[in-house]
C-alpha cells in the first residue's frame, strides 16, 4: 500500500508546506484538495501564518545555538587552564599534608572518607572552588603559604587565574541566558509548526487515497510516496522496576502504548530530564516532535512495565 514520507526536519517540513500552498492556490477552483481541507476544517491561509511565524522562531533558536557555542567556547578556554593549574596546587597541597589531608579543607577543599578529593562536576561548583581556595591563598602570608614556592616555581598565576574564572562566569551565564532562550524558541517554533505537521500527514494520505491507481501523482504537491512493501515497525519493550530505557526512531504521528501493569514515564531526549509525558497502564500517546527519541521511565521499583511504539523503518 502507497504511503507518504514526511520528514520531520523543521526545514523540510517548510518547504513542503509551500509546496502544498503553491500547488493549491495555482489550482485554484479546480483543486483536488478543497473538498477535503473544507471538511477538514483545514485553513491553509491560517497555517502559512503560523509557518512563518515558526520560521522566525527558528531563526532566533539558531541564533541563541549559535551563542550559546560561542559562549561555550569562551567559557571553557578562560577557564580550564586555570581549572587544571588549581587541581595542580590541590594535589601539591595533599602531598604537601599528607597524613592530614583533612587540613585540604581549610582551604575549601573537599576530601571524602577515603581521603580522596573530590571536585564539583558542574562548572558553577567548579568556579566556586577555584575562586574560594585563590582567596584562602590570598588571606596567608607569602612567607607562611606552602604554595608560595610551587606557585613560582611552576609559573602558575593566581591574580590572572582569577581574572579568567570570573570572566569564564560571565560567559557561563551569557550561555545559559542563551540556552533559556533557545528552549523558548524551540517551544515555540514545535507549538506552531506541529498542527502544520499533522494537517499535511492527512493532506499526503488524502492525495494517496485520491490518486488510488497512480498514487505518485501525490508527487506534485511535493510528497515523498513510497509503494514498497511495509515492514512490520510497531517494536514491543519489557522494562524492569526503575529502571530507565532510551529509545530512538519513533515514528512522529504515530503511537506509543503502555502495555503493561506499571505507570511509565516518558521523556523527550536521551535523559529522563523535563517534565514528562504521563503514561498509565493501556493509555496511547502520539509520538510528537521532540520525542523521535524518547527516554521512557517504569515508575514502580519493583512491578516490570511494558510498551510498544511505532518507528520509522
Amino acid at each position: 500500500m502507497a504511503r507518504v514520507n514526511l520528514s520531520s526536519v523543521f526545514d523540510k517540513v517548510v518547504t513542503l508546506f509551500k509546496k502544498v500552498f503553491a500547488k493549491h492556490t495555482a489550482d485554484g477552483a479546480a483543486s483536488v484538495l478543497t473538498a477535503y481541507l473544507a471538511e477538514q476544517t483545514i485553513v491553509l491561509a491560517d497555517d502559512e501564518t503560523d509557518v512563518n511565524t515558526a520560521v522566525v522562531a527558528n531563526t532566533e533558536f539558531d541564533k541563541k545555538e549559535k551563542l550559546m557555542e560561542e559562549k561555550s567556547e569562551e567559557r571553557d578556554d578562560l577557564f580550564d587552564p586555570a581549572f587544571g593549574e588549581h587541581k595542580a596546587s590541590v594535589q601539591f597541597l595533599k602531598k604537601f599534608y599528607r597524613g592530614n589531608v583533612t587540613k585540604l579543607g581549610e582551604w575549601t577543599v573537599t576530601v571524602d572518607a577515603r581521603g580522596r578529593v573530590v571536585y564539583a562536576t558542574d562548572f558553577s561548583g567548579k568556579a566556586a572552588e577555584v575562586l574560594s581556595f585563590i582567596a584562602h591563598s590570598d588571606s596567608l602570608p607569602p612567607a607562611t603559604n606552602p604554595l608560595t614556592k610551587f606557585l613560582q616555581q611552576n609559573e602558575i598565576d593566581f591574580v590572572s587565574n582569577e581574572t579568567n574564572v570570573e570572566a569564564a562566569q560571565v560567559a557561563h551565564t551569557e550561555f545559559t541566558a542563551a540556552e533559556t532562550a533557545k528552549e523558548e524558541f524551540r517551544a515555540e517554533r514545535d507549538l506552531l509548526i506541529t498542527p502544520v505537521e499533522a494537517n499535511l500527514r492527512g493532506i499526503g494520505q488524502f492525495l494517496v487515497g485520491h490518486f488510488v491507481k497512480n498514487p505518485k501523482k501525490a508527487g506534485q504537491w511535493g510528497f515523498v510516496v513510497d509503494d514498497s512493501a511495509q515492514a512490520d515497525k510497531i517494536r514491543d519493550y519489557f522494562i524492569n522496576g526503575g529502571e530507565i530505557k532510551t529509545v530512538n526512531n519513533l515514528a512522529v504521528g504515530k503511537m506509543v502504548t503502555n502495555t503493561g501493569l506499571t505507570i511509565l514515564n516518558m521523556f523527550g531526549g536521551k535523559t529522563a530530564d523535563g517534565t514528562p509525558i504521563v503514561m498509565n497502564p493501556g493509555q496511547s500517546v502520539t509520538i510528537k516532535r521532540g520525542f523521535g527519541t524518547a527516554t521512557i521511565m517504569n515508575t514502580s521499583s519493583t512491578v516490570k512495565g511494558q510498551f510498544e511504539g511505532e518507528f520509522n523503518a
